[in-house]
C-alpha cells in the first residue's frame, strides 16, 4: 500500500496557523475574563487608565489576530488535500478609495476618543472603534504597497501575513529581551560596586507604591529618566540595537521563501505583508496598553505602521535580489536603509518623549527647550512619514510588471 505524501511546507504552515489561532483566541478569552474580574474590583484600579479598558481592548485585538490567521490555515489544508488554490491578485488602490478609508479611520479615532472624555464607563463602547482605528491605516498602506504586484498564491499571501503577525513580533521580543536582561545584569553589577545607590532605589520604590495616577508616577521617575546617561542609553538601544534586530526578523517569511521567489518585486510584496502583520500586532498591543487614551496612540501608530511596512518591503526586495539575481550588495544596502529609516523613526520618538518629560517637570512654568525638542521631533517625524509614503508609492509603481 502506497503511503500518501504531504506538502511539508503547507503542513508546517497549517500547524503554525492552528497553534496561532489557539494561542490568540485563548489569550483573548483570558484578557476578557481579566477585564470582567477587574470590573468587580474597581478600587484596585481607581484613577489608573490601564484597566479594565486595556484588558477589553487587548482581548479584541487578540480575537482579530485569530480571525486573520484562519485563511492561512484554510488554504494550507487545501494544499495538503491537493486541492487547487487560486492565485492572489490585488488591484492598485484608487484615490477615492484612500479618501473613504481615511474618513472611516478619522471617524473611528474621534468616536473612540469621545467615551473616555464624556462617559464614566467607556469600556463597552471603545472596543467598537479600537480595531478599525488600528487596522484601517495598515489596510490602506498594505493596499498601496501591494496593488498590482505579483503575490503568488492566496496561501502564500495569507501565510506570509500570518507569519509576520506572530513569528516576527515573537522573535523580535525574544531577541530584545536578551538586550534588556543584559542591561539588568549590568545594572545589578553597578549596584554591587555602588551599594550607596540602594537608598535611592528604596526611596523610588516607596514613592511608586503610593502612586495612584500616571502623573504621580512620572513625577517620581522623570528626574532620573532625564539623566544624560539614561538618554544616551535610550537612544543607543531604541535607535540602534532595536532596528538592527527587528529588520532582520520582521521578514521571516521572506527568508523562508527566499529560494522560491520569482522576482525582487515579489520579495518586496511579501516583505510588505510581513511588515504589515508586524505593525498590526505592535499597534494593537501598544494602543491597548494606553487604556482610555488609546486613540491618541492610534494616530501615532499609523506612522509607525508606514515605517514598518516600507522597511520590511525593502528587506524583502533585497532578500529576493540576493537569491534570484545574486546581488548580495543590494541585500546589504537594503538592510542598511531599512535600519536607518527605523532608527531615525525611533530616535525622533525618543526626542519627543524626553522633550515632553522636560516640559512635564517644568510644571506651570514654560520650558522652551523641552517644548522645542518635542516640536522638532514631531516635525521630523512628519517629514520622515511623507518621505516614506512617497517612497512606498514610487517603489510600487516601479516594480509593477509591465502589461503588454
Amino acid at each position: 500500500m502506497q503511503s500518501r505524501s504531504y506538502h511539508l511546507p503547507s503542513l508546517f504552515l497549517a500547524i503554525f496557523s492552528g497553534l496561532g489561532i489557539l494561542f490568540t483566541f485563548s489569550g483573548g478569552m483570558f484578557m476578557l475574563l481579566s477585564g470582567v474580574l477587574a470590573l468587580g474590583r474597581p478600587a484596585l484600579f481607581q484613577n489608573l487608565a490601564a484597566a479594565p479598558d486595556s484588558d477589553f481592548l487587548l482581548a479584541n485585538g487578540l480575537f482579530l489576530c485569530a480571525v486573520l490567521l484562519t485563511p492561512s490555515l484554510y488554504y494550507s489544508l487545501r494544499r495538503i488535500s491537493a486541492k487547487s488554490i487560486q492565485p492572489a491578485s490585488i488591484r492598485p488602490i484608487r484615490f477615492w478609495q484612500v479618501i473613504v478609508i481615511l474618513a472611516l479611520w478619522v471617524i473611528s479615532v474621534l468616536l473612540g476618543a469621545w467615551p473616555g472624555n464624556h462617559l464614566e464607563v467607556s469600556w463597552p463602547v471603545t472596543p467598537l472603534f479600537y480595531l478599525p482605528a488600528i487596522a484601517l491605516p495598515v489596510l490602506t498602506l498594505l493596499w498601496i504597497g501591494l496593488g498590482g504586484l505579483p503575490l503568488g498564491s492566496r496561501q502564500r499571501l495569507w501565510g506570509t501575513f500570518g507569519i509576520g503577525m506572530l513569528a516576527g513580533p515573537g522573535l523580535a521580543a525574544l531577541a530584545e529581551s536578551v538586550i534588556y536582561l543584559s542591561l539588568a545584569v549590568l545594572g545589578l553589577g553597578l549596584l554591587a560596586f555602588h551599594p550607596e545607590w540602594m537608598g535611592t532605589f528604596t526611596q523610588i520604590e516607596t514613592q511608586l507604591a503610593s502612586a495612584r495616577d500616571l502623573d504621580t508616577i512620572l513625577a517620581v521617575l522623570a528626574p532620573y529618566l532625564m539623566n544624560p546617561l539614561v538618554i544616551l542609553l535610550a537612544v543607543f538601544v531604541m535607535a540602534g540595537l532595536v532596528p538592527l534586530i527587528e529588520e532582520l526578523v520582521k521578514p521571516i517569511a521572506v527568508w523562508l521563501l527566499a529560494g522560491r521567489l520569482r522576482s525582487p518585486a515579489q520579495g518586496f510584496a511579501l516583505g510588505i505583508l510581513s511588515g504589515a502583520g508586524f505593525a498590526l500586532v505592535e499597534g494593537l498591543v501598544a494602543a491597548s496598553s494606553a487604556g482610555e487614551d488609546w486613540s491618541v496612540l492610534a494616530v501615532a501608530r499609523a506612522g509607525g505602521s508606514l515605517m514598518h511596512i516600507l522597511a520590511t518591503g525593502l528587506m524583502g526586495w533585497g532578500i529576493a535580489s540576493a537569491w534570484q539575481e545574486r546581488r548580495i550588495l543590494r541585500l546589504i544596502g537594503s538592510y542598511a536603509l531599512s535600519v536607518s529609516i527605523h532608527g531615525l523613526w525611533n530616535g525622533m520618538t525618543v526626542m519627543i518623549v524626553f522633550g515632553g518629560l522636560r516640559a512635564f517637570l517644568a510644571g506651570a512654568s514654560p520650558d522652551v527647550l523641552g517644548t522645542s525638542i518635542s516640536i522638532a521631533g514631531v516635525s521630523l517625524l512628519v517629514i520622515l512619514s511623507a518621505f516614506t509614503l512617497i517612497t512606498l508609492v514610487l517603489l510600487n509603481r516601479k516594480l509593477r510588471p509591465v502589461t503588454p
